[in-house]
């Protein structure tokens, strides 16, 4: 019998936040595709189960079709249980799990195989679409080495390191790629698709990491990519961009200025002039004109940043911004090292933003901060995706009501 795997999510998923708002932690972006895609490349043979909160089961039964959302095929004897939250090396090998054993990292169990009467419990929180972990279990544990995302600036530091891993995969077997009219520094280190349009008078420095230009990008004269960096299917890299080590930018997005140690998921644009550092942006996000974060205290102390109304010391003296999915900013927006800026927030103006910015704000540090009503917010996140040719699904506005409501009351 094949392996069966189930891929949940635990009470951690609320240090993720706003991230974790409208994914699975699972579905969080590093290196160069997403956690789940990491576990499931892995273990190609395996059969899924994907686990979420109850209020994220129709979206991610919408985004994943083909897969089983918070169920289980009959007649199971055994799963493989794998927290979300796991960044795992590409060689840890589940099939060495003893019946009723565990793997942990920093003492929490990021997988464990289970039969019999062990099966119970996690079966049936599946079921009902409510987060667990399997800590207090008595079973046998190991402890193995990997990164278990605690925080969003886990990924941003694990960035480099996952493209290195990615990229090995990747390029396993792949034909050299076909550089012309383009300036290559270590081209081992280098693949580019032959869909990808790559004009005259581009740098690309593989000499600390490898870049891995995906199908159809589009990279524009005189830009300079330093790896390691991912750039994704259909990304534009406007002219005279400079995108540094550490960078993922994931489909379809359209990025200009300077773009330093960031992850930028699906769909979102910063076109323009500015900086974007040591930051994780979320997908349908629009960065205005001349827009900057710091990423460096000036006294170069560790950052703190709020998550869940904690004051959280994240011991980084590098470390930017968080933006939600939907979130717009105007021209020549400025912020502060350690912002965390929520979902469908609208924002403007160049004094400098306050840190923690709730979902649905509408405003500035000069004149003030409202709600951004949400028939508002819902109209122009319907119109910026239909210019992508892409809709916003019923089971996704709805999430987006619950977000408000949750956020608002």
């Amino acid at each position: 019998m094949s392996m069966h795997i189930c891929i949940y999510e635990d009470s951690g998923c609320n240090n993720l936040l706003p991230m974790a708002y409208v994914r699975p932690v699972y579905d969080l972006f590093c290196g160069m595709v997403s956690l789940q895609e990491k576990l499931i490349r892995n273990f190609p043979q395996a059969s899924i189960t994907l686990h979420t909160r109850s209020v994220l089961e129709k979206v991610v039964r919408d985004r994943y079709p083909d897969c089983l959302v918070n169920e289980f095929p009959a007649g199971l004897e055994e799963i493989v249980f794998i927290n979300g939250r796991a960044l795992l090396n590409p060689e840890t090998e589940l099939n060495k799990l003893g019946k009723n054993q565990s793997f942990i990292i920093n003492d929490t169990v990021v997988a464990a195989r289970l039969s019999g009467a062990e099966l119970t419990m996690p079966v049936e929180t599946v079921q009902n679409g409510i987060t667990f972990d399997l800590d207090g279990t008595a079973f046998e544990k190991q402890k193995i080495d990997g990164v278990l995302v605690e925080y969003i600036w886990d990924l941003i530091q694990a960035n480099g390191d996952q493209i290195r891993s990615d990229f090995a995969l990747a390029t396993r077997g792949s034909e050299e790629s076909a550089i012309d009219d383009v300036t290559v520094i270590h081209n081992q280190n280098v693949f580019i698709d032959k869909t990808a349009k790559i004009m005259p008078q581009v740098i690309i420095d593989g000499a600390d990491g490898p870049v891995f230009i995906d199908r159809s990008a589009v990279i524009q004269p005189h830009v300079y990519i330093q790896g390691p960096v991912y750039i994704g299917p259909s990304v534009l890299i406007k002219a005279g961009a400079q995108i540094y080590s550490g960078s993922s930018i994931a489909e379809g997005c359209k990025i200009g200025g300077e773009v330093n140690n960031s992850i930028i998921l699906p769909w979102s644009n910063k076109a323009h002039s500015g900086y974007l550092g040591s930051s994780y942006v979320g997908s349908w996000v629009n960065i205005g004109a001349g827009t900057d974060n710091s990423n460096l205290k000036n006294n170069y102390g560790a950052v703190k940043l709020t998550v869940n109304g904690e004051v959280i010391d994240t011991g980084l003296q590098f470390m930017g911004l968080i933006m939600g999915d939907h979130s717009k900013c105007g021209i020549n927006t400025t912020f502060n090292t350690g912002t965390n800026v929520g979902i469908n927030c609208n924002l403007y103006g160049s004094a400098i933003h306050e840190k923690h910015i709730p979902s649905f704000t509408w405003g500035s540090a000069s004149d003030g901060y409202t709600t951004y009503k949400l028939e508002k917010a819902l109209s122009v996140n319907k119109i910026v995706m239909s210019r992508r040719k892409k809709s916003l699904k019923k089971n996704d506005e709805e999430l987006l009501q619950n977000i408000f409501q949750l956020t608002i009351g």
